[in-house]
């Protein structure tokens, strides 16, 4: 008997992994963005994979033997009781070896999606540090009821059940290292994608974001550009914690007054860089004279007892237009560099193409 139950096993185990891999491409986040439709398509591709694994098994007289509850312990860890759903078409397909074939499947399916339900504080899919070579051996307990017995078979079923638990949590940790190695190499990239696109001292996008989101800018869109005044007399004469903190205030800052849709940067060393989405150039000047007050208007950070000064910005900025996005850079450059030879603390606006200046004194 287990000489013939052995080769359908197998082959489940291989099909299992196969589509198992498949399913994990799916995974391109985590945690995964909400959204029913991506969840319920996971739960389908899965309810398919476990009736291709009933399917895939020869009838014997102890019954059809197979993996087909891994993927439903493997949804439910993941969504709950919602992973019974997935072991429904398969279990309505036991239906076809008889009533007590499907009577066992059913009560199968129920047993071992209770089990899994109790244990998901033990198993973890998203715990990447190591959850299933801690808990491992509870797949052993889940897939305990994955093989029950029918009248007449009882004696042939009792040869293969070790075998059948024994694959059942073989194929579970195989898939489920595969999923988790996944997930980690989701964080790790979404990690170091964040760290390389953002300033570690500011938490802002830093210039390297910056570069990568003005090709997408359009007309209507507007940049400005921030320089601290005398920032370097703050690291000199009050300490560069000191300076560090006003560094990160000064970010925070800008970044509370910004819609959803614009973006502020780190630009370099003092200098930070703000696209607006879609503002109107009457409403660029106004946003910029707004931003300049709200810096000027900071309480002085106190690091270690040690009380910063107050400090003032100088900004340019410019409207993206037909042009291109590096003259809008220029021109807001230029105009930050005007501001700074005037004396600095004010807003300077360049008008694009028309090179239309208009300055204020904050």
């Amino acid at each position: 008997m287990i000489s013939a139950v052995f080769p359908d096993l197998f082959v489940n185990l291989c099909v299992l992994v196969t589509l198992s891999f498949v399913l994990s491409l799916t995974y391109r986040d985590w945690p995964p963005p909400p959204g029913r439709a991506l969840r319920w398509g996971r739960l389908l591709f899965t309810a398919g994979m476990s009736a291709a694994l009933f399917l895939l098994a020869t009838p014997h007289a102890g019954g059809r033997v197979s993996l087909t509850l891994v993927p439903v312990v493997l949804m439910t860890l993941r969504h709950g009781w919602r992973g019974l759903y997935v072991g429904v078409p398969a279990t309505l397909l036991a239906g076809l070896d008889g009533a007590w074939a499907f009577a066992s499947a059913a009560l199968s399916l129920l047993c071992v999606t209770a089990c899994t339900v109790r244990a998901r504080h033990l198993l973890d899919l998203s715990d990447v540090s190591g959850s299933l070579q801690r808990h491992g051996w509870v797949a052993l307990v889940l897939f305990l009821p994955a093989s029950l017995p029918q009248p007449g078979g009882l004696e042939d079923w009792a040869r293969v059940y070790p075998l059948a638990v024994l694959m059942n949590a073989v194929g579970f940790l195989s898939t489920a290292t595969m999923l988790t190695s996944r997930v980690a190499l989701i964080q790790s990239t979404t990690r170091y994608r964040t760290e390389a696109h953002h300033d570690a001292l500011t938490g802002l996008a830093n210039r390297r974001q910056f570069e990568l989101d003005l090709p997408f800018t359009q007309v209507g869109d507007a940049l400005l550009l921030f320089d601290l005044d005398h920032f370097k007399r703050v690291n000199d004469e009050f300490g560069h914690p000191v300076g560090d903190e006003v560094l990160r205030v000064v970010a925070q800052a800008l970044a509370a007054e910004l819609r959803g849709r614009d973006r502020a940067y780190r630009y370099g060393g003092e200098e930070f860089a703000v696209i607006l989405r879609r503002v109107p150039p009457a409403e660029l000047e106004r946003v910029a004279r707004r931003m300049a007050r709200v810096v000027s208007s900071l309480e002085p950070v106190e690091v270690a007892g040690v009380r910063g000064p107050r400090v003032t910005v100088s900004v340019g900025g410019a409207p993206f237009g037909l042009w291109s996005r590096t003259r809008t850079l220029w021109d807001a450059d230029e105009a930050l560099y005007q501001v700074k030879s005037a004396g600095r603390d004010g807003v300077r606006i360049a008008g694009g193409g028309a090179r239309r200046e208009v300055e204020y004194q904050v």
